[in-house]
């Protein structure tokens, strides 16, 4: 940690320095040691009072120096979390070009994250069952060949996309409006210790302690879809949030997917209507997803064939041509009833297949 980390860190500590006036001062004052050196700080008074007022300035100045500094270290060395800013070398080349690049990043778990190939997943708050399924596919998929999942730790799909990278062994990302002392919503406080502790990462622009309000929300999407070199929406009404990770994906030159849906659900309206008017990509199976980007489905996984019994092997072979009845798989797969039964539910507890209506299976 330098002198530009621990400048920044002590400037975003005060509520009154927003992002506009830290972007203010930056670009005035060059000279990073001037904010650790009282006597040229004081020297450089008329040039703060253009950007902060006279209080906030006399509030700046209570709390100066390295002893303050090494408090705000300590206090988040309590709560376990770190940060890195701009200047660190951690800090992702896919966040510098994008609407207003924070400043500082808070943040739990595998810091390194941030420099894989992230791959955003978000949707509806208010999810189906058909979301559910989609999203869990597709994040699955995508998980297979080494994505790392990225979605803002709300309820709805950004949950279960999370919580299935974690079932399938792979890599995900939470992004906070909050603070990451203010887990929101608070009955995600587990999965984000969850995250944290399977060797993810969830992180936020705010300090820890801040509690996230609404007009956060859109501001943190610009960190989903600029983190990520995709973003996919499994599920989404038309005035979903989701729009507005939509909208900065696009604006930053990245890919937008979207699963189509009923015409009759209100919440596939707004997934249908990006498609409809060309501002997503329709998928309906992950190869979709992958055929964009030259990426074959197992080559970065062992096969799954490797996992599983000979009798096992028969069943996923089939599933992964396409989805069949159960009536088909007797006839197909060369095992009796009464052993394809015992096989389906082992292989469907284990998560590897989804029974749908009408004893349909597929591989999940």
């Amino acid at each position: 940690m330098d002198n530009i980390d621990r400048v920044i860190l002590w400037l975003d500590s005060f509520e009154f320095a927003t992002y506009i006036k830290k972007d203010k001062i930056f670009s005035i004052i060059k000279d990073y040691n001037i904010f650790l050196d009282k006597e040229k700080f004081l020297k450089h008074k008329d040039v703060f009072l253009k950007i902060f007022k006279e209080n906030e300035f006399n509030d700046l100045l209570r709390n100066f120096g390295e002893k303050y500094i090494d408090k705000l270290i300590s206090d988040l060395e309590k709560l376990n979390i770190k940060f890195i800013t701009r200047n660190s070398k951690y800090y992702p080349e896919t966040l510098e070009n994008i609407d207003s690049p924070p400043f500082i990043i808070y943040y739990k778990g595998n810091i390194e994250l941030l420099k894989t190939n992230c791959f955003a997943v978000v949707g509806s708050r208010t999810i189906t069952n058909y979301g559910k399924m989609t999203t869990e596919k597709f994040v699955k998929g995508l998980c297979e060949v080494n994505f790392t999942i990225v979605s803002g730790l709300a309820v709805g799909v950004d949950t279960v996309a999370h919580k299935t990278a974690l079932q399938f062994n792979g890599k995900t990302i939470g992004v906070l409006a909050g603070g990451l002392d203010e887990i929101y919503p608070t009955t995600n406080s587990l999965l984000a210790q969850e995250i944290v502790r399977n060797g993810g990462l969830i992180i936020s622009e705010n300090r820890p302690y801040k509690r996230a309000e609404a007009f956060m929300f859109p501001i943190r999407n610009r960190i989903i879809a600029g983190l990520s070199r995709a973003v996919l929406i499994t599920e989404a009404g038309e005035n979903s949030g989701s729009n507005h990770t939509k909208n900065y994906a696009i604006d930053y030159g990245r890919d937008v997917f979207a699963i189509p849906g009923s015409i009759f659900s209100a919440l596939s309206l707004g997934t249908n209507r990006m498609i409809v008017n060309g501002q997503a990509k329709a998928v309906i199976d992950i190869n979709d997803i992958l055929d964009e980007y030259s990426i074959s489905r197992y080559a970065s996984t062992k096969p799954l064939s490797s996992n599983f019994t000979y009798e096992e092997n028969i069943i996923i072979d089939l599933l992964r041509e396409r989805e069949r009845t159960f009536q088909e798989l007797v006839e197909t797969s060369g095992l009796d009833v009464k052993k394809l039964n015992t096989l389906l539910t082992l292989l469907s507890i284990r998560g590897i297949i989804k029974k749908l209506a009408g004893n349909v299976y597929f591989l999940n």
